[in-house]
């Protein structure tokens, strides 16, 4: 609400302060340039801090700063104060969607729904409310923050938690994996699982190194291009009046909160996270290219604004869902890590898209806001190999093992030119459905199962009269038998796609593709393509009696 009340009167700041679009376009870069600075420190001091105490700082932060914005009498006062605002800001969104995972009991696809609907809902009463105090005065939006972040600072210091009994979860859980998981390294598993205790300044840019957190930054640093064109730049061309302004996106909202609820999780289910990414962002650049062709069209530029509403909704839920599953070990780092990339985006987005509006051609900023978004659906699309499947089973536990906390190390591997006699010998004494076939330097050429061999070893049925079936049909067999076991493992093995984890990969991920594929067995390799572990079914069926029993 309180970003959304500022929307709706960004052209009377700039009619009433004599300022060009441009100079009101700052309140956004200098607001978005410090939260993204201030997402490096914000998790070091959230983790020495508390939740409780690191989210109430930053309501009063931006209680503070709105208020002083609204006293101020030039727009470069206000845009200084927007840097302590968004410090303020920073704080907030460091820990809240951690927060809200934390009290629903880690269940973490319903709380990116609920945080993103609540966004939604703010998006569509802020710049409502907003256009109609803006109606009255610019400065009475800025108060109306200051009122929305009391209202917050009262409910926080009411009805949460004190951070010592939040974090004590950390115990509960420890004690969990104590219990439960012992022949795991516990000390270890629990430094991994609970980094939160020691905390580093470097720990972001540690994560930023990680191939999958950058790419989800970079492409979420050009889809804020597209993102904060429409909502920080439209404004200044719909040609309506703050109240104008704040009834379109009114409707804008109410969509993003609606598709965010009924949408984004049946699209994820039916076509994938990323997938589902890519459609409705293909849309998107359609609606901004129609803007920009349209753009003295005000009735064309309402639709487009209130339908994309639809659009952003689903993005910002799948693309929230996507970082906060690749960051399960420590979502509070990677948010601070991925929020750093993408916030640089919307600083220089609302200045460059006012630039070249004010300066060049009202429509450019629409045109070249499809164009970074159409990046970044390539972007995604070209480094997808390196994101993990974020559309497995859901944790049931909370904190996700890991494949290295339950993969067999010791593992039986082949070469190539094993004969299949000896791979069925293997398979019997070691009560083991596949073995790993690896070449000279132990790198991963392929599996072989025993339903591979089965079916290179019984022939093919074919149409015989009853002479040939009593006769020779049954001598045959035994000679195709007798050959076929001497031949190697090279002559069973067919092309096909190989499917392999790391020791890093979640429990989630081996289960989702051990079933989706019927598989039986998958091996694990590290960054070399060595073999280091195999996973069965076996194993995730141990680890869900374990997950039940602890549950129960």
């Amino acid at each position: 609400m309180g970003l959304g009340l500022v929307d709706p009167i960004l052209p009377v700041i700039s009619q009433q302060l004599g300022a060009s679009q441009t100079e009101v376009a700052m309140l956004f870069t200098t607001y978005s340039a410090i939260m993204a600075v201030a997402m490096l420190v914000t998790d070091v001091v959230s983790s020495k801090l508390g939740i409780k105490r690191t989210l109430i700082i930053g309501v009063l932060l931006i209680a503070i700063f709105s208020v002083l914005s609204g006293l101020s009498n030039n727009v470069w006062t206000i845009i200084f104060l927007r840097m302590g605002w968004g410090l303020g800001n920073a704080l907030f969104v460091a820990v809240a969607l951690t927060a809200i995972i934390k009290f629903s009991g880690n269940d973490t696809h319903s709380s990116i729904i609920l945080y993103e609907t609540a966004i939604g809902l703010g998006f569509s009463t802020g710049p409502l409310l907003g256009g109609l105090l803006g109606g009255i005065s610019w400065r009475y939006p800025f108060f109306g923050v200051g009122l929305l972040m009391l209202a917050g600072f009262i409910l926080l210091l009411v009805l949460l938690p004190k951070s010592d009994k939040i974090e004590n979860s950390y115990e509960k859980e420890k004690f969990k994996l104590n219990d439960n998981f012992k022949e795991n390294e516990n000390d270890k598993n629990l430094k991994e699982k609970f980094p939160n205790k020691n905390k580093s300044l470097l720990d972001p840019f540690r994560l930023m190194r990680k191939r999958n957190i950058s790419v989800l930054g970079i492409f979420g640093f050009l889809y804020n291009f597209g993102f904060f064109t429409l909502f920080a730049y439209s404004p200044f061309v719909l040609g309506l009046s703050a109240q104008g302004i704040g009834f379109v996106f009114l409707g804008w909202g109410i969509l993003v909160a609606t598709s965010s609820i009924f949408m984004a999780p049946k699209l994820r289910d039916r076509y994938g996270t990323y997938n589902s990414i890519y459609y409705v962002l293909s849309l998107l650049v359609a609606v901004l290219l129609i803007m920009g062709i349209f753009t003295s069209n005000q009735i064309v530029l309402i639709v487009s604004i209130i339908f994309s509403g639809i659009l952003i909704g689903n993005n910002n839920t799948l693309l929230t869902t996507a970082m906060m599953d690749i960051g399960s070990k420590d979502r509070s780092t990677t948010s601070a890590a991925y929020n750093f990339i993408r916030f640089i985006g919307s600083a220089i987005a609302p200045l460059l898209a006012t630039a070249l509006g004010e300066n060049i051609a009202p429509n450019l900023p629409f045109v070249l806001g499809g164009i970074f978004v159409l990046v970044a659906i390539i972007f995604l699309f070209l480094n997808r190999k390196y994101l993990p499947d974020v559309d497995g089973v859901e944790d049931r536990c909370g904190n996700s093992l890991i494949v290295k906390d339950f993969m067999i190390q010791n593992v039986i591997k082949i070469g190539p030119e094993t004969k299949i006699i000896d791979i069925l010998k293997l398979l019997g004494a070691n009560n083991v459905s596949g073995l790993p076939v690896v070449d000279n330097n132990d790198k991963i050429i392929d599996i072989i199962t025993s339903g591979d061999i089965i079916r290179y070893l019984v022939p093919k049925e074919e149409a015989h009269d009853l002479f040939y079936s009593i006769y020779v049909e049954e001598e045959t067999q035994k000679d195709v038998l007798n050959k076929r076991v001497n031949d190697t493992v090279m002559d069973v093995l067919k092309p096909k796609k190989l499917y392999t984890l790391s020791k890093e990969d979640t429990f989630e991920k081996a289960m989702f593709i051990l079933s989706k594929h019927h598989f039986k067995v998958i091996p694990v390799i590290d960054n070399k393509n060595k073999v280091v572990g195999i996973v069965s079914r076996s194993d995730i069926n141990n680890n869900l009696i374990k997950m039940s029993l602890g549950d129960s």
